[in-house]
């Protein structure tokens, strides 16, 4: 892929039910530093660390726009000695939290989070937001939405599955459809979005029938 895809963020909310003021004005903060400086990938994550009380697993992704939190979390956790605690995500998934802070006692154990969204999807040769949204409406689960996508015919970014299909670890599902399987190709593109106001490349998937 060489075209360039633009996502126009119009509406972008992402919160936790019992989140305290002081977090949300950290990460307001985080997101406005991130923006000035154009911050990269690793950037934005170092950032955040230094800026806010403490980040949890769930929200890196969707917060900062991140395709590979392991991994940059796996090489910047030495730099900065980062605390972890074990918590629960909408009531059934587990994760952790990490800090700066040597202290995680007052951390909350359970998280609820919710996400709304209006994107737009701009490219010349690709697909819209449409097919997205609609198989999203029709299927619940993460997974399967991501299967449907990709045996519809549509290449999906790692963006494309953040948005709207809920996937923070999109190479983790496909190796899983793999296994089963599903042919499917792996490619880079360009993309920019102006949450962060980055430019970048991120891997995106296709189906080989």
């Amino acid at each position: 892929m060489t075209e360039q895809i633009d996502y126009q963020i119009e509406k972008y909310r992402f919160t936790e039910a019992n989140e305290p003021s002081r977090l949300t004005k950290q990460w307001d903060d985080v997101l406005s530093e991130c923006r000035e400086s154009k911050a990269g990938a690793e950037e934005r994550l170092r950032i955040a660390l230094l800026n806010v009380d403490y980040v949890t697993s769930f929200e890196l992704p969707f917060r900062l726009l991140l395709v590979r939190t392991p991994q940059l979390i796996a090489g910047i956790r030495n730099e900065l000695e980062l605390s972890q605690k074990n918590v629960i995500f909408n009531g059934k998934r587990f994760g952790c939290v990490w800090s700066v802070k040597t202290d995680l006692n007052d951390v909350p154990d359970n998280y609820q989070y919710r996400l709304s969204t209006r994107i737009r999807r701009i490219s010349p040769t690709t697909h819209t937001a449409e097919p997205f949204l609609q198989i999203a409406k029709e299927i619940k689960l993460p997974a399967e939405r991501l299967k449907r996508a990709l045996l519809s015919g549509l290449d999906v970014t790692a963006l494309d599955a953040l948005f709207w299909f809920g996937i923070q670890r999109i190479a983790a599902e496909v190796s899983r459809l793999r296994k089963a399987g599903m042919r499917i190709a792996t490619d880079e593109a360009w993309v920019f979005e102006n949450l962060t106001g980055t430019t970048r490349r991120v891997p995106v998937y296709r189906y080989v029938s």
